[in-house]
């Protein structure tokens, strides 16, 4: 059974890891490699938490002070985020759970593509030959 690392401490970060082992369960896709891909994913979500939270403390933007210079600009937090969304994304790409690569859309598409192109006789003749 695996379980997340120490550094995770977050309660959804190890939701997240609980879900998404037994998605990779249920795929039969669970190993050394793609536990390494979901402590990955779950430090993200861990990070991602705590920006949120600064956004929510300080808001999108923040009064930045230089000497006399007083000025608002974006709070780093928020560009953090989106840049973290999209690691994650690219991460479930990666262990094949995003509905593109959901199982049940994939079966599918395979069976409809050979029903459809109407030279399934032919590769048929072709395999028994």
């Amino acid at each position: 059974m695996f379980k997340p690392k120490t550094i995770i401490t977050t309660v959804a970060a190890r939701e997240l890891f609980k879900i998404l082992v037994r998605e990779l369960e249920i795929d039969n896709n669970l190993s050394e490699r793609t536990i390494m891909l979901v402590d990955n994913m779950v430090l993200l979500e861990q990070l991602k938490r705590a920006h949120i939270e600064d956004i929510k403390k300080r808001g999108s933007v923040e009064l930045f002070k230089n000497g006399t210079q007083e000025m608002y600009r974006s709070n780093k937090s928020v560009d953090a985020v989106l840049k973290i969304v999209e690691q994650q994304r690219k991460l479930q790409a990666e262990l094949k759970l995003t509905p593109a690569s959901d199982r049940k859309v994939a079966g599918l598409v395979k069976s409809e593509g050979g029903d459809n192109d109407g030279d399934s006789d032919k590769r048929d003749e072709f395999e028994k030959f």
